[in-house]
């Protein structure tokens, strides 16, 4: 998980859920959340669930608490990933994880990540169809905001079936903004890693798409994701 802005302290009780090792020993989120899987997630989800739906709670706390839940395919957590897909740009916690290269914000996409990753878990609890609902609210803000990288949990082959129509639109919206403004971040590789996923999915559209995509010039780093799913680009 990317370092959050600035210099911050967790509060008492996001400390002891997800600073504190299940020996009482002192530990990052990341492994606090891994340690979890095997079990360890139902002694610490009562208490992440009040961290969440707590508005007094420190914005990135309550980040940290859903990336949590998310990755434990906790229905709550899949839930709040849902609202903030609808309001991206009203959630409190925007900024709350931030990309070491340009220093801007990548919470969506670390939540993303959890998303992805959390088809793994969703069998033992039961929450398949929240894990694709909050995959497919994600999705539809893959125009808006940034992913880089991390859109690439969510090409999972479920997901992609699922969700296609959502890409699509999502994927068109972006090619629009490639061509009409300047998009702080690196807009044409997440578009790219989208229509490149789609190619086994429905190969007409992907490929179509592609070419769009190009023409709207969206960067080296598209072009290679695009060209290594469909070399025949490199001759357009």
């Amino acid at each position: 998980m990317s370092d959050s802005t600035g210099p911050w302290e967790p509060s008492a009780r996001v400390a002891a859920l997800l600073f504190t090792d299940f020996d009482g020993g002192t530990a990052g989120p990341d492994d606090v959340i891994a340690d979890a899987l095997d079990g360890g997630y139902r002694e610490r989800s009562e208490g992440l669930h009040n961290v969440l739906r707590d508005p007094g709670e420190d914005p990135v706390g309550r980040f940290l608490a859903c990336v949590a839940l998310t990755r434990w395919a906790d229905p709550a957590g899949y839930e709040e990933v849902v609202r903030s897909a609808g309001a991206p740009a009203a959630v409190a916690w925007r900024g709350a994880s931030c990309d070491r290269l340009h220093g801007q914000d990548d919470s969506f996409g670390v939540l993303a990540d959890a998303v992805g990753d959390s088809a793994d878990m969703v069998e033992e609890r039961g929450t398949a169809a929240e894990r694709l609902r909050a995959a497919d609210a994600s999705l539809s803000v893959a125009d808006r905001v940034q992913f880089d990288r991390h859109i690439s949990s969510l090409m999972r082959q479920d997901v992609v079936a699922s969700c296609l129509a959502t890409m699509r639109t999502a994927v068109d919206r972006g090619i629009a903004r490639l061509g009409g403004e300047r998009v702080p971040h690196d807009l044409g590789l997440q578009l790219a890693l989208m229509t490149a996923a789609a190619h086994s999915v429905d190969d007409g559209w992907s490929r179509n798409t592609a070419h769009r995509l190009v023409e709207a010039k969206p960067g080296e780093r598209a072009l290679r994701e695009l060209s290594d799913v469909m070399p025949d680009l490199r001759e357009t």
